[in-house]
Order: structure tokens, then C-alpha cells, then sequence
């Protein structure tokens, strides 16, 4: 069947015309984004990112604040907000995994803890209260490196190092019996303070990767 002159024309500019809608889209698009509130530099956060007292909000929206700024703080313990203060259901638990490695600045009493390369958190409520947070860091490491990275914790969290003294041993009788994927070891509780805090570490048998966690949990 022959092509009319109109049907050819037609043919000839549709390209063109589907080319310019989508250019428009993402010019539209761009200048949204160059409005909005991640492209600031130094974004002010809203009630929905950060709580009364500095702290950031639990919630995906205090995150997606963590993301650009950098830093996660939270209170735990004497003086840190109710869990719904914070945006976490009385009872259960909120976690998130951070676009790039945060700063976790972790305040117990009058002292502030800080923590570099954290790539995840996970908080935990029980009775309208934080229970627990867990940091995680930005690094998968070896069994060497995640014992070096305890021990280097241990005078700040008042851990005592030689408690990882026997790890070595007791991974040797783990890899010997071939019983289990995982070996998992942990450093504290340390006591006497307004917190508890403890380092745990998880062996690998197939990649031998060992993730470290901290954490920090309400003491008494």
C-alpha cells in the first residue's frame, strides 16, 4: 500500500517531536532539582529530621537528613527523648543504611562518643524508650583487623582488651571443626557507666570477612 504524502511528513517530524518532549522532561526535571532542598549546602532540617534536643530523627526522613549532612546523632539513656519523640513506634525497631559513611556522635550523660565510617544503624524501643543502638562501620575486616579495631575502642568504652586475648584460639578450634558458617565474639558490656556498650565481631568461614557492631544500650 503506498505512503501518502501527509503519512510521510507525519513519519518525518515524530522523531523530532518525541526527541524535544524528553528534552523538556529533563530540563524540568533539572531545574527542580536545583531547587530543591538536597542541592543546598548547608540545608536546614525540619521537625521531621531533628528532634527537640539535636538529636536526629529515626525515621526516613531524619536519615535521608543524616545523608547529607554527614552526621548522626543520638542521645541514649538519662536525658534522650521518648522513642516516639524520636519518631520509632513505642515497641519495635527502624534501621537504616546510609548512602556514604556518617559520623555517629552517640551522647551518654555528659560525654559524647564519636564514631567515624558508620554505614548502618539500627535502633531498638521497648516501653516508648531506646533500648539499644547499633552501629555498624564502613568496613568489611579481616579477623586481624577487626580485633585491632576493638582493642583500639577498648580505653574509650572501658572494655577490657584481654577479653579478646583467647579469640584466636577459640576461631582456630571453630575453622578445625568445620561445624557452622559464622563464629561470633563480642568485647563487654563495659560498667559502670550511664551506658553499656559492647563490640561484636562475625567471622566468616567462606569469605573470612569479620563485620564489627557497636552497641550502645540504656545501663540498669
Amino acid at each position: 500500500m503506498a505512503i501518502s504524502t501527509r503519512t510521510r511528513t507525519l513519519l518525518t517530524w515524530l522523531p523530532a517531536a518525541i526527541l524535544a518532549v524528553v528534552i523538556g522532561a529533563v530540563v524540568i526535571a533539572s531545574l527542580a532539582i536545583q531547587e530543591s532542598w538536597w542541592t543546598e549546602e548547608n540545608p536546614a532540617a525540619s521537625a521531621d529530621q531533628k528532634a527537640t534536643d539535636g538529636s536526629s530523627m529515626l525515621t526516613d526522613a531524619g536519615f535521608d537528613y543524616v545523608n547529607v549532612e554527614g552526621v548522626v546523632r543520638v542521645r541514649v539513656g538519662e536525658g534522650g527523648l521518648s522513642a516516639t519523640a524520636l519518631g520509632l513506634p513505642a515497641d519495635g525497631e527502624k534501621s537504616a543504611v546510609f548512602r556514604r559513611p556518617v559520623r555517629a556522635l552517640v551522647a551518654v550523660g555528659d560525654d559524647v562518643h564519636a564514631l567515624d565510617d558508620i554505614s548502618s544503624l539500627t535502633a531498638v524501643a521497648r516501653g516508648d524508650r531506646l533500648v539499644s543502638v547499633t552501629l555498624t562501620p564502613d568496613v568489611v575486616r579481616g579477623w586481624s583487623g577487626a580485633l585491632d579495631y576493638l582493642r583500639a575502642l577498648a580505653p574509650e568504652f572501658g572494655w577490657d582488651a584481654s577479653q579478646l586475648d583467647p579469640l584466636d584460639e577459640q576461631l582456630g578450634e571453630f575453622n578445625r571443626s568445620g561445624d557452622g558458617d559464622t563464629f561470633t565474639a563480642s568485647i563487654g558490656p563495659s560498667r559502670g557507666a550511664a551506658v553499656e556498650v559492647t563490640g561484636t565481631l562475625v567471622f566468616d568461614r567462606a569469605s573470612g570477612a569479620t563485620p564489627v557492631t557497636i552497641t550502645f544500650e540504656p545501663a540498669g
